[in-house]
């Protein structure tokens, strides 16, 4: 069974998931820096969850940049008030990580 396919779910999930959080709980004060901070500690639950099934490498860092990235994106796009907006954003960008992610792993690997 190949699991690859499983990385850009988990990408797009998990940038999802970010975006949502941090847009509905982010305050007008900082959000910046706030929102980077809740997507790396609600990403770490996920990493733990997610590193036995599918490896480290493949779980770590894509996750790690997706929780900072989306999350600081998510909290400067919270102060619109368009969540859909920022939910389908971090979607697309955790998806556009795990995508660099896997062309850049395979290009070191063998496969």
């Amino acid at each position: 069974m190949n699991l690859k396919i499983a990385d850009f779910f988990i990408g797009a999930f998990s940038g999802a998931l970010v975006a949502g959080v941090v847009s509905y709980i982010s305050p007008p004060f900082m959000p910046m820096l706030v929102g980077g901070l809740i997507g790396m500690v609600l990403i770490l639950p996920l990493k733990i969850a997610l590193m036995p099934f599918f490896g480290a490498f493949e779980v770590m860092i894509p996750l790690a940049i997706i929780g900072m990235t989306v999350g600081m994106g998510a909290g400067m796009l919270s102060t619109l008030d368009v969540n859909n907006i920022v939910i389908a954003s971090g979607a697309l960008t955790g998806l556009l990580v795990a995508t660099i992610i896997h062309f850049s792993n395979k290009r070191y690997t063998a496969e």
